[in-house]
């Protein structure tokens, strides 16, 4: 009987955790089972490009970015976290990993990086077929659900950027079944 009630207690912290944090807003243009077509609005991003693995660049990018939110920028202002962290694949080897502003900070009042390797981009709004999953955001999870999204927007004969992005919603200490993972990519037209 404790072990039901541990199981109940973490699961409501660890709902208000995740419900407490704001998140990149969209509309859902269309749903066929965990796949969702969205309508993403403009948003404001600060992005780091690293070097290494998938985890290796996403922990060395997050620590960057968790600075620059924490105030180490010109103006000194703490920004709130959000969700999701993005990642993708950068050109050159590396990844792009992207914190997002909260909502109500338009360009002209990101205050500037104090860090050179941090980007802050006005991302202009679009659509993004997504798939969701939960647990460990592993390469074979990531390709898995990467496959399964890609193969529905052929079989849809959507026209894609055929560039991934994953999105993470919570912070590593939540257990792997309450996640919220997802691989996105982006719609450039429906044929």
């Amino acid at each position: 009987m404790k072990q039901f009630w541990i199981v109940i207690v973490s699961m409501l912290w660890f709902s208000i955790v995740i419900m407490g944090v704001e998140e990149r807003p969209y509309t859902v243009i269309k749903q066929d089972g965990k796949i969702e077509i969205r309508d993403y609005q403009r948003v404001v991003s600060a992005e780091v490009t690293t070097m290494g693995d998938r985890g290796e660049a996403a922990s060395n990018a997050f620590r960057i970015l968790v600075r620059f939110i924490q105030g180490q920028n010109t103006t000194r202002t703490s920004i709130a976290m959000t969700a999701p962290v993005s990642q993708s694949r950068a050109d050159d080897q590396g990844w792009n990993v992207s914190f997002f502003m909260p909502n109500h900070m338009h360009l002209d009042k990101v205050p500037d990086p104090i860090d050179s390797r941090i980007r802050i981009k006005e991302l202009t709004g679009t659509h993004y077929a997504a798939i969701r999953f939960s647990g460990f955001s592993s390469r074979h999870n990531l390709a898995k659900h990467e496959g399964k999204l890609r193969d529905y927007l052929i079989k849809h004969k959507y026209d894609f950027v055929d560039k991934p992005t994953y999105a993470f919603y919570n912070p590593p200490y939540v257990p792997p079944f309450f996640r919220r993972n997802e691989v996105l990519f982006e719609i450039i037209k429906t044929l």
